[in-house]
């Protein structure tokens, strides 16, 4: 027997897919109340405002992400593995959700406590990343880097693409399909240029 969906989650489902199409600035809530199906009224009953709704439709999807990759880190086994799963998970997470990255900084800039508790979450892949981390620096396998920056620089290659996807898109004249297959590729080359860098 087939569940209705109800109204909160048509509401959800159909400003996901104008947030997605349109971005933040651009999607408006009258579209947002067509695409479910229901009067603009009835849409500001449940969302009061463009903002209350883009955090209902993307706050757990970034804790989702962030749960995601750190739990990764969490079950590597060395470092250079760990660094190849948190980079393919990302990405390909990020391409379930291209807004995630704006959605994230967005938020950080403006509450950062609004998403501190569940970024907390992630100290268990966190501590285990620099375990991982100091046992391949005692055993002379990388270089001697701060393993905050290192984290930080593998984070940055993976959000830009997405960040910067509009300037991509107007210099490059990158489409869906070109966009998605240099994503793909970032998989494996992201890894490998971060692990060359660090290598001993």
């Amino acid at each position: 027997m087939t569940v209705e969906p109800t109204t909160e989650e048509r509401i959800l489902a159909a400003a996901r897919n104008v947030f997605t199409q349109k971005g933040m600035a651009g999607a408006r809530m009258q579209e947002v109340a067509d695409e479910a199906g229901i009067n603009k009224a009835l849409l500001h009953y449940y969302f009061r405002s463009k903002q209350q709704l883009f955090e209902g439709v993307f706050k757990g999807s970034a804790e989702r992400q962030l749960g995601c990759v750190w739990k990764v880190l969490e079950e590597a086994t060395d470092l250079f593995s760990g660094i190849e799963g948190f980079v393919a998970t990302y990405l390909e997470r990020m391409l379930e959700e291209p807004l995630l990255p704006q959605f994230i900084i967005a938020e950080l800039n403006r509450d950062p406590k609004n998403l501190l508790d569940f970024i907390d979450r992630g100290k268990v892949g966190r501590a285990h990343y620099l375990k991982l981390f100091e046992e391949a620096r005692a055993a002379g396998m990388i270089i001697d880097i701060d393993p905050r920056e290192l984290l930080v620089n593998i984070m940055a290659l993976c959000a830009h693409p997405f960040v910067a996807r509009p300037m991509l898109t107007h210099i490059h004249g990158m489409n869906d399909d070109a966009f998605r297959r240099m994503i793909h590729k970032r998989r494996k080359s992201v890894p490998e240029f971060i692990i060359r860098s660090i290598r001993s």
